[in-house]
């Protein structure tokens, strides 16, 4: 179940994929409204959160993409999603030599 789930998510979002960055819009739009303040002394949750805005329109998109799944799925799906996010800026900030 969760591979079929991966496949129609890499299905869903390699539609509308271009060639101006690695991933799809979702990932890469996070990443770059993420990335740039993981140096900074902001809070990583109202990093993600701010992003997820920003990123409003092709959240809104991916999500509608994804209607056909099953409500637990997409839940858990964005749950993750939006913790990784937090995760990864955590653990960057905890790896990123001090200067």
């Amino acid at each position: 179940m969760r591979l079929l789930a991966l496949a129609l998510l890499a299905i869903s979002t390699a539609a509308f994929a271009d060639d101006s960055g690695y991933g799809d819009p979702v990932s890469r739009c996070l990443n770059n409204h993420t990335i740039p303040y993981i140096k900074s002394d902001i809070d990583a949750r109202k990093i993600v959160d701010d992003a997820y805005k920003e990123c409003d329109s092709v959240i809104k998109e991916w999500q509608s993409n994804r209607e056909l799944l099953p409500k637990e799925m997409r839940d858990r799906q964005e749950k993750e999603l939006y913790e990784f996010y937090i995760r990864m800026i955590e653990i960057r900030r905890k790896s990123e030599p001090v200067k």
